[in-house]
């Protein structure tokens, strides 16, 4: 991985935007002037972003080939903002920064946001494949979740955006603030009962909820057909296996329990029903 930036106690990606002024491109998001219709998607890396960027402009256009949502060009961690601006509504934007750095006039106009939640053994999981360079899996493991005790145990490894504890516990408060605008799921519900979760999401986004047209989209979004569709060398970043439970075919059991003890520590207060399997 490119060295990573620090802003604060947030660590980020080496995207251009970053590399020039990290400050300066998170106060752009923050002050970026958003639609009431814009749909934003802020959600922890590797929980399934790119997924739902298949699914949701399907939806919102009421077509099977609506497929025009590429990162470079609605990602706002990425995007160039004067063609952002430029794009027709409804735009779907996405990020993994915190909520408090979400542009502000959104939650402020009542907008809508759609966040997902994987389960964070398949989360690691699936951001240590994605980090190849890295060496030592217990260490990578050890960073994403507790990452305010041990800022560094392997020093080829940053964990960021932060730690899936803090990012998601700030979304559950957000959420709750915010219950009218906020559609949150899971991304082991969208996997195993996909029909009932897109229509669910449909309703949110007041969309068709015709059974049959759901079944189409969900069948044209799953990961093998994406892979058709998706043949850059940088798409195979971002689309792997996509399956639930992969993580006990990499955790060891004296991973397991440590991650299981952090989680109950950390997790006591929370009321998100997080499904490891």
């Amino acid at each position: 991985m490119s060295k990573s930036i620090r802003v604060d106690d947030l660590i980020l990606p080496s995207f251009p935007p970053f590399v020039e002024d990290a400050r300066k491109r998170i106060k752009e998001i923050e002050n970026f002037p958003t639609r009431k219709d814009d749909l934003l998607l802020f959600n922890y890396p590797k929980s399934g972003n790119h997924w739902l960027n298949e699914i949701i402009p399907r939806l919102l256009e009421n077509s099977l080939e609506a497929d025009q949502h590429r990162m470079t060009d609605l990602v706002m961690d990425y995007v160039d903002f004067e063609t952002l601006k430029q794009r027709p509504s409804p735009r779907v934007m996405t990020s993994h920064l915190p909520y408090r750095n979400v542009p502000t006039k959104h939650p402020a106009d009542g907008g809508k946001f759609i966040h997902i939640i994987r389960n964070p053994k398949d989360v690691a999981l699936s951001a240590f494949q994605f980090e190849r360079p890295i060496t030592y899996f217990e260490s990578f493991f050890i960073l994403i979740f507790n990452s305010k005790a041990f800022r560094f145990v392997c020093l080829h490894v940053e964990c960021v955006y932060g730690s899936w504890f803090d990012r998601e516990l700030e979304w559950e408060e957000a959420a709750k603030k915010h219950p009218k605008n906020f559609y949150v799921l899971y991304y082991e519900d969208l996997k195993q009962n996909g029909l009932d979760t897109l229509t669910q999401l449909s309703q949110f986004l007041g969309t068709s909820t015709d059974l049959a047209f759901l079944r189409v989209v969900y069948d044209v979004c799953s990961i093998d057909e994406v892979k058709k569709r998706r043949t850059e060398p940088i798409d195979g970043m971002f689309y792997r296996k996509g399956i639930v439970g992969d993580w006990k075919n990499r955790f060891s059991d004296a991973d397991n329990k440590k991650f299981d003890e952090v989680f109950k520590e950390r997790m006591k207060n929370s009321k998100l029903k997080i499904r490891f399997s």
